[in-house]
């Protein structure tokens, strides 16, 4: 199962251009599974959501990023009200309250949140607390990624890959591909945990579905 869990639309988020139906054209017509949509500091009605899919085809799953001073943090499976902005620690425990997850985004990215106020690389100290890393992110550089799935393997933790879409052409640069099929958000984060699941980038060279997720697909 192939799914870009980083999107973003204009429907929350002002910094994308991304049109929610240009989204599901553009996925469907990459041949995606599903899609997270991870606005910045909103989540998407879960009514609406549901429709989509069930009109489309395609899974919604309901996701979020936030910015925080240790870096941005893409959160599934916590339904309290999030800011945001907030302090790490905070996040966290929320989140853990819930059973949620963490996902580290783009952390080697070199600057996050409001660029101006965030700045560097997220620490091993905050790597060690989150449940996955974003290893393949389509806005960041290859060496970037490279240093993200480095850290993964250091500290043992799922990889996930997201494009990071602010526009319907940069849609499914990077996915993440699932051993089984999450039907819902509360699979999606116990697939997450189980660490059954690897970033990829996309690729017309092979067949989709036949993305490979070892080191040469990095």
């Amino acid at each position: 199962m192939l799914v870009d869990l980083h999107v973003h639309t204009c429907r929350f988020s002002s910094c994308s251009e991304l049109k929610p139906n240009m989204l599901i054209q553009r996925a469907k017509s990459l041949g995606l599974d599903g899609i997270g949509i991870t606005e910045h500091g909103a989540k998407w009605d879960l009514k609406e959501a549901m429709e989509i899919a069930k009109d489309h085809g395609l899974l919604i799953f309901r996701g979020i990023e936030i910015h925080t001073p240790a870096g941005d943090m893409l959160i599934y499976g916590a339904h309290r009200s999030l800011k945001k902005e907030m302090d790490f620690h905070l996040l966290y425990q929320t989140v853990k309250d819930e059973g949620g997850i963490i996902i580290a985004a783009h952390p080697f990215r070199g600057f996050w949140g409001h660029r101006s106020l965030f700045k560097g690389y997220v620490s091993d100290e905050i790597l060690s607390m989150v449940d996955a890393i974003e290893t393949h992110n389509g806005s960041c550089s290859h060496k970037s990624n490279l240093l993200a799935w480095d850290k993964s393997a250091k500290f043992y933790l799922p990889s996930v890959g997201g494009s990071d879409a602010h526009a319907h052409h940069q849609l499914g640069k990077c996915l993440t591909f699932f051993e089984r099929s999450p039907a819902n958000e509360e699979e999606l984060v116990h697939e997450i945990k189980l660490g059954r699941c690897m970033g990829a980038y996309y690729t017309k060279k092979i067949p989709i579905a036949e993305i490979a997720i070892d080191a040469d697909n990095v």
